[in-house]
């Protein structure tokens, strides 16, 4: 109990200290490195204080520019934070506007430069997507996309969503495929507690998509997929694909 209060508190004096870093750093200029600063010192202040651990495998795969997609399962709002302590590039996220309704992780991925694109609206989320791949030519970012949409609950590869893919197709940015394993027995779907623990990521070789007609999304969605589930526990088991 001790150890959950501590990560509350934590997480919003470090949202609050972080988020204003990298406000003032878009304000002033600072760029891309002081923006990287406080996405990385949130990170680490919010894993350090849960007690949670992050081995990284497979960062030989990661393009030297830092220009990629990388594309990973979802267990836990902790992946957010693994991936951003973890990677040594400018780590930016394509994640769900519903995340607005999150106070503190919301102003914490607003402040430091992530995306959040609603679903519901077609449009707004194409353009949303087209501004971040103008935005990942222009800053060397490195955008990461979850394709199952939401957090699986019982740690099984969930069914990967078409959609996901489009940010992929227009870029001419490889994909890599990335499993990330722990987060679940650390803070699972629906917790209120957290639970010290290590989350480990593996990064795959990367996939260089072959353009944007439908069947190519198709493929690219069946490559990416099995390579997670290969670098998964017990392959990853879960649903297939979905529109």
């Amino acid at each position: 109990m001790i150890r959950t209060a501590f990560f509350y508190v934590t997480l919003v004096l470090s949202t609050i200290f972080f988020g204003a870093l990298a406000a003032v750093a878009g304000l002033v200029g600072g760029g891309r490195v002081w923006m990287d600063r406080a996405n990385r010192g949130w990170a680490r202040s919010v894993l350090a204080a849960a007690g949670v651990r992050v081995t990284v495998h497979g960062l030989e795969h990661l393009h030297p520019s830092g220009t990629q997609v990388i594309a990973a399962n979802h267990q836990s709002y902790f992946d957010i934070w693994a991936l951003i302590a973890g990677l040594p590039v400018s780590v930016r996220f394509i994640a769900k506007r519903e995340l607005a309704n999150i106070p503190m992780l919301s102003v914490g991925m607003r402040s430091a430069g992530h995306v959040l694109i609603d679903r519901d609206r077609a449009r707004s989320a194409r353009e949303t997507l087209r501004e971040a791949s103008d935005r990942m030519g222009a800053e060397q970012l490195t955008l990461v996309l979850f394709p199952e949409g939401t957090r699986s609950r019982d740690g099984q590869l969930g069914r990967f969503l078409r959609g996901s893919f489009a940010l992929a197709l227009e870029t001419p940015a490889s994909l890599v495929p990335a499993a990330i394993d722990g987060g679940r027995h650390v803070y699972p779907p629906g917790a209120k507690r957290v639970t010290p623990g290590s989350i480990t990521v593996r990064l795959g070789p990367a996939i260089r998509p072959e353009g944007a007609e439908p069947a190519d999304r198709r493929t690219l969605m069946r490559k990416t997929r099995t390579a997670i589930e290969a670098m998964l526990p017990e392959g990853g088991s879960g649903g297939g694909a979905s529109g």
